[in-house]
């Protein structure tokens, strides 16, 4: 048995709605991005859907299943910076950062640093905007806080911050990996190549089964199908050539920044 990190927000539905739980090779773990990184970091999980940023951080003792990823090519629509001011304006104020990510958090702040050359004061929160804004001027949410908080229509700037990264870079931006320990190659390897089959298996059902995953996600948030329809189209949830160059890129400004002590390498599993 393997433990998996399970991810219960909407944008993780094409990848968890359709699989099989009941596999006796799978034991469920739920938590948020934050959480995953450090379970499995503290060998508390098996694999997961990691921060991109975490897995860099632990490069060296990670490996990634290919062709599994949360990969974006501009607007995300659930990665949202909103602000009291515009962005050109947030040098030496406050920015409050979500407690749910890691690879958005350093998104945030290489936009902000490298691009816009602002360099805030940062903070991390609850995901709660109203709450964000007693304490700062601007605030990073992810996930489904942040199509909550733009569902309010808050009286501020809202930037996509997947958007931004594709305006300033060209590339795709890809979110999270499916990282697991090397080891357990060694140790585990035909349970890790059958769980990869069932995690591609419901990748690929899901992929012909959008009404179920547009109809879940009504449930779970409101709006309607057209959001939703418009929302997924613009997630990937592959790896292909261009969310790993995009991602290549990510850490290079990463590392240029010094957010790693050493430049991270994706270490795929053939």
């Amino acid at each position: 048995m393997l433990r998996i990190g399970h991810n219960p927000n909407t944008n993780m539905l094409p990848m968890f709605h359709f699989l099989e739980w009941d596999n006796p090779l799978l034991e469920r773990v739920t938590a948020e991005p934050s959480g995953h990184n450090r379970l499995l970091a503290a060998g508390e999980l098996d694999l997961a859907p990691i921060s991109s940023f975490a897995y860099g951080e632990h490069w060296q003792e990670y490996a990634v299943l290919p062709n599994l990823s949360v990969s974006n090519k501009g607007r995300v629509g659930s990665i949202l910076l909103f602000s009291k001011v515009s962005l050109e304006e947030l040098e030496g104020k406050t920015v409050a950062l979500t407690d749910l990510s890691a690879t958005s958090v350093h998104l945030a702040k290489i936009l902000l640093q490298r691009f816009y050359e602002v360099f805030p004061k940062y903070l991390t929160l609850p995901s709660n905007l109203e709450e964000m804004f007693k304490l700062a001027d601007a605030a990073l949410l992810i996930g489904d806080p942040a199509i909550k908080a733009e569902q309010s229509r808050p009286n501020c700037h809202i930037y996509d911050l997947g958007e931004e990264w594709r305006r300033f870079t060209g590339h795709a931006m890809t979110f999270a990996v499916w990282a697991f320990p090397q080891a357990l190659i060694r140790d585990q390897a035909e349970e890790l190549r059958a769980v990869h089959r069932l995690l591609l298996a419901a990748k690929m059902i899901a992929q012909s089964h959008w009404d179920a995953i547009y109809e879940a996600c009504v449930e779970m948030l409101g709006a309607d199908r057209t959001f939703w329809q418009d929302y997924f189209s613009r997630f990937s949830y592959d790896l292909d050539p261009d969310s790993v160059a995009g991602l290549e890129h990510y850490f290079d400004l990463c590392y240029e920044l010094g957010f790693f002590p050493s430049r991270p390498r994706l270490n795929f599993w053939s």
